[in-house]
């Protein structure tokens, strides 16, 4: 499955539904987005605390979602209703990228989720200091996906990864050596290892944000298919070509 990362496609301003359209029609099979809490505590989907509409910057947790709203005419500005409403017509995959660790945040989703009965298409990830909460609501609700960003794979093997529906490994492109680093600590046999253990203990193991072939080389050889990119022509081109 190939998951738009944001929606951050062809110049559209990403997490906004223009940005997740153009991201599907190239080819996307789901859309990993962000959410954050305003300083009201009503979820909004932006990956930084800060939106700029009209040239005047606002951080999000220290405004009221009805100011942000009153200035966003203009702005592609997603409360979470707005977005459990697009998940609900598309029935696809989503990733809700957790961007604070309130459970309150956490509690907004799961509810959106229940009411809507999409268990089957919503997820929430996050890394590790964002998504305790979200792991701790599994005993609340027993069908909630969650996905916890792995840094540092080897620690799984110190500690027992906590229970959930799966987890996410790979780097970030604007993490200068992420990439070099990850994968000078995890050959390909390693890589393959790593994955079955995983996948021993119950977790599904997808990988994110892969932006070349040699990335999506990288992982579809240990057998990890599920991708999040920013690169999604690319990733169509690539894995079309490995199935023909």
């Amino acid at each position: 499955m190939i998951i738009s990362h944001r929606g951050h496609y062809n110049g559209l301003k990403e997490n906004t539904i223009p940005a997740f359209e153009v991201a599907l029609r190239a080819g996307a099979e789901g859309v990993e987005c962000d959410l954050r809490l305003t300083q009201d505590h009503q979820a909004i989907v932006c990956h930084e605390n800060k939106l700029i509409i009209n040239d005047n910057e606002f951080k999000i947790s220290k405004t009221s979602l009805n100011t942000l709203v009153s200035h966003a005419k203009t702005h592609d500005l997603l409360t979470i209703a707005d977005l459990f409403d697009y998940i609900n017509q598309k029935k696809i995959p989503f990733f809700l990228e957790v961007k604070t660790k309130s459970a309150i945040l956490v509690e907004e989703i799961a509810t959106e989720i229940k009411d809507r009965n999409l268990w089957d298409y919503v997820h929430i990830m996050g890394f590790s200091i964002f998504i305790k909460n979200a792991l701790a609501a599994q005993e609340k609700y027993p069908k909630l996906k969650v996905l916890p960003i792995v840094t540092n794979p080897f620690y799984s093997y110190v500690r027992r990864p906590k229970k959930s529906y799966g987890l996410f490994l790979g780097w970030i492109d604007q993490w200068h050596g992420s990439q070099w680093l990850f994968r000078k600590s995890l050959s390909k046999k390693r890589l393959i290892r790593l994955k079955n253990f995983y996948e021993k203990r119950g977790l599904k193991v997808m990988a994110g944000v892969i932006n070349n072939d040699s990335g999506f080389e990288y992982f579809k050889q240990a057998g990890v298919e599920d991708i999040v990119t920013d690169n999604i022509n690319g990733a169509v081109k690539y894995f079309k070509k490995a199935k023909d």
